[in-house]
């Protein structure tokens, strides 16, 4: 069974100042993905998973992709194919749609890493430390326990508008 719990985090200034940066890095790149979408030939691009053999493409072009955790950049271009998805279902429902727009700063605000790249530290009482992969350690502080057994399989880091963080 899955489980989706938040946490509140709490990082130092340096490190969310490096958060906001990656976060931004994630956006030119859902952005990007989003125009490799619309301007690129159909038979190169059309799933998350043709899209991820481009990455080492845009590495070489714009070093600044380099500079985030390469599980986390391909997870931001399946969330645009995600969003697509979405999309493409509420039109099948009778909803009129338009298309995916590009992301301002204030519109993109999290980022999300799976499968590797994190590790949950020092979890003793009700605080750990996240080690995020290219960004540093956060402080978190949960609610309920995090079961022994518990295999976590992705973490996503977010900002809110009200300037905290949370995980």
């Amino acid at each position: 069974m899955e489980y989706s719990h938040r946490y509140h985090a709490y990082p130092t200034q340096a490190v969310a100042d490096r958060l906001e940066y990656h976060i931004d890095v994630h956006r030119q790149a859902y952005n990007y993905t989003r125009y490799e979408y619309e301007n690129v030939d159909a038979d190169n691009i059309g799933s998350a998973y043709k899209h991820h053999y481009r990455l080492p493409g845009w590495k070489d072009q714009f070093p600044v992709f380099s500079k985030v955790n390469s599980k986390a950049l391909q997870r931001t271009v399946t969330r645009f194919y995600q969003n697509l998805s979405n999309l493409s279902e509420k039109k099948q429902n009778g909803h009129k749609v338009g298309k995916l727009k590009w992301k301002s700063p204030t519109e993109y605000q999290s980022m999300t890493y799976s499968q590797s790249g994190f590790e949950l530290k020092n979890t003793s009482g009700r605080r750990a430390t996240l080690e995020l992969s290219k960004v540093g350690d956060i402080r978190i502080h949960y609610h309920r326990p995090i079961p022994d057994h518990a295999d976590i399989k992705e973490v996503t880091i977010k900002k809110e508008t009200t300037g905290e963080w949370f995980v």
